[in-house]
């Protein structure tokens, strides 16, 4: 899991959307809140120092509603992220379908008996998108592929099933909220008064937003996973990420 300590964060007049991250570039965006970002960050960072849910909840309410914009644009800065986990279900479902996946130097007959952790590496290094999240995709993508196969030290295509399916998906968008999150938190996480609870801060974090994840994703994948292709997936993420936002706008008013 990554800290805000490896960025210095957006800034209050960094646009709510970035262009290559909009998942709906033909609609105008709304001038940015000032200073949008210090009600999320100065609660986030209380959460940090105390351990408080309740701050938590405060944070991500605040970051819902004003940070990112609200449940209608908010979303929408997950639009290339969406379009990446999109790709990885098509790769996943061709492989588990013994079908070639359609990914540059990717080649099932390959794949098969080789150590499961390259395969990852090599899907993700294949499937990653030049733009500016392309960081954080990755650090998605692994962390998705290697919760997913865990327990898979050979790489085999036969014992992908459908529940690992959506298990990688619930991981990846978890992932890519939980990293967006913590890019734009700034320094919140130097907040910590006490050795460990940084590492304390990030875990209660991401167990809420793989909460999330799992209660507004979760039932739109299960039981119609061979239904689906990738742009329908993508689809589903950006519903779900929608859904969430919506729950979240909800805490402390």
């Amino acid at each position: 899991m990554g800290t805000s300590t490896s960025s210095r964060g957006p800034g209050t007049n960094s646009p709510l959307v970035p262009p290559w991250a909009d998942s709906d570039s033909q609609a105008p965006l709304p001038e940015p809140e000032p200073q949008r970002f210090r009600g999320f960050r100065t609660k986030l960072g209380q959460f940090v120092s105390d351990g408080d849910r309740d701050d938590l909840r405060s944070a991500l309410g605040r970051y819902a509603r004003t940070a990112t914009g609200g449940r209608t644009v908010g979303p929408r800065r997950f639009g290339a992220m969406a379009r990446s986990g999109g790709a990885l279900f098509d790769a996943m479902a061709a492989l588990r379908d013994g079908r070639d996946p359609g990914v540059p130097g990717i080649d099932l007959a390959t794949l098969n008996g080789r150590d499961t952790d390259l395969v990852i590496e090599a899907l993700v290094d294949a499937l990653l998108p030049p733009n500016g999240d392309a960081d954080r995709i990755r650090v998605a993508m692994l962390e998705a592929l290697s919760e997913a196969l865990e327990g898979m030290e050979e790489f085999d295509s036969n014992n992908i099933t459908d529940d690992i399916i959506v298990d990688m998906m619930l991981a990846y968008v978890t992932q890519c909220i939980y990293e967006q999150i913590v890019l734009d938190s700034r320094d919140a996480f130097a907040k910590a008064a006490a050795a460990g609870r940084v590492e304390q801060a990030e875990k209660a974090m991401r167990e809420l937003v793989r909460s999330a994840a799992d209660k507004h994703m979760a039932p739109l994948l299960a039981g119609n996973v061979r239904t689906l292709n990738g742009r329908m997936v993508e689809a589903v993420q950006l519903r779900a990420i929608a859904d969430i936002w919506a729950e979240w706008e909800a805490y402390d008013q």
